[in-house]
């Protein structure tokens, strides 16, 4: 009998468990693979933000300090030394003091303003019900000064001048016919030593601008730019024009009758949002004052990071004062902020600390779990580094 061609059941059965194990096996590497991929898509994200912002931060607290005279920039005070200048950028207006030594303010600006304690509510999310959730603690936030010395006059090419080459009024060369007006309203420049609006970046409404002779320092906020004037109308949003108090203002400075320079000041300050997406905090770097002229803000506030949940500084004190040990566990070397006899301008370095979660849930966990991460480094600050650390005794630093 001729034998028939095909496959038993036992045959095909056992075939069948093969296709079945290898199917299974193919589908849970997918699976793995799939769980890899979006955790290493996530972690991604995390770390992308957290070093765009430490980026920025970085970059600035950098160049603290530069440009600004050791002593600080003065602002407008009462006899009392009390300031009502307003913090810029905080989700809350603020005068320049610590929460945690109220009420002492700033009369004299320093290159790092610490804020400790003064940011928003540090804030995560849910994610199982999406809900967003407040944390017990405040963030911090940091105000970083420093001048722009690449303003150079817009006519001339390469050989411009640059905005601080000579008083606004000389009469040595280069002979310069500016103005300033004894209250500080305004500054007129004299074409032939500066052509405005300058460049790289023009002069503009919402700039800084410190005023600097032998009398001291002052600062006010530019309202307007109309040619070779410009303009600072009093109840700006910084409270620096024209205030009447007796310190601190161009008025102190004698400007009519002594020879002043301008500079342009870059204030930055760092804090983190939670109001416009509570969901997801961004870390905010706003230059000078937001939301002035109100139809088209000068100096809107500018996210440099998604997705950051807490923001921490923290400072070295060089040769801290500090008699009572009042830091605490942390030493000058690692303050929260400073506090009296020490100043800021004490900061010979920052500390950093940013903590950032994933955008998104990670899936693969029951329930689904965000990713963490964080970042921190200390930056030196250049222009105050290299002070005189142990100077001979008798002899003033």
């Amino acid at each position: 009998m001729k034998r028939e061609n095909g496959f038993t059941l036992i045959e095909m059965m056992v075939a069948m468990f093969i296709m079945i194990a290898v199917v299974a096996a193919a589908t849970g590497a997918i699976i793995q693979a799939q769980h890899v991929s979006e955790a290493v898509a996530l972690e991604g994200n995390v770390q992308e933000n957290l070093r765009a912002g430490m980026h920025f931060i970085v970059r600035d607290l950098t160049q603290a300090g530069e440009g600004v005279p050791a002593a600080g920039i003065s602002i407008p005070n009462t006899a009392g030394g009390v300031s009502n200048v307003v913090r810029p950028g905080t989700p809350v207006a603020s005068i320049f003091e610590d929460a945690s030594v109220p009420p002492s303010t700033y009369t004299t600006l320093p290159p790092v303003i610490p804020g400790n304690t003064l940011g928003s509510v540090v804030t995560t999310v849910n994610p199982a019900t999406g809900a967003v959730l407040a944390g017990g603690f405040n963030t911090d936030i940091v105000t970083i000064l420093y001048a722009d010395n690449t303003l150079v006059s817009s006519a001339g090419g390469a050989a411009a001048p640059l905005l601080t080459a000579a008083p606004v009024t000389s009469a040595a060369a280069p002979v310069c016919a500016g103005t300033i007006t004894a209250t500080g309203s305004s500054v007129t420049l004299a074409p032939a030593c500066f052509t405005l609006p300058g460049g790289p970046t023009p002069i503009t409404t919402g700039n800084l601008i410190m005023f600097h002779n032998i009398n001291g320092t002052a600062l006010e906020y530019v309202t307007s730019v109309a040619g070779q004037v410009i303009n600072f109308a009093a109840a700006d949003p910084a409270g620096l024009n024209q205030t009447g108090l007796p310190n601190g203002t161009v008025a102190n400075l004698a400007v009519a009758i002594t020879p002043t320079t301008i500079t342009r000041v870059w204030m930055v300050t760092y804090y983190l949002d939670v109001v416009t997406n509570p969901a997801k905090p961004q870390l905010i770097r706003q230059v000078n004052y937001p939301n002035y002229p109100a139809a088209a803000p000068a100096n809107p506030p500018q996210p440099v990071a998604e997705v950051i949940e807490n923001l921490q500084f923290s400072f070295d004190i060089v040769n801290s004062q500090d008699p009572a040990g009042t830091y605490g566990l942390v030493g000058p070397g690692d303050a929260p902020t400073s506090i009296a006899p020490d100043t800021p301008f004490a900061f010979r370095a920052v500390n950093t600390y940013l903590g950032g979660r994933s955008e998104y849930p990670y899936t693969m966990t029951n329930p689904p779990q965000f990713l963490r991460n964080s970042l921190s480094t200390q930056v030196s600050i250049r222009s105050l580094s290299f002070g005189v650390l142990f100077p001979t005794p008798g002899i003033l630093p």
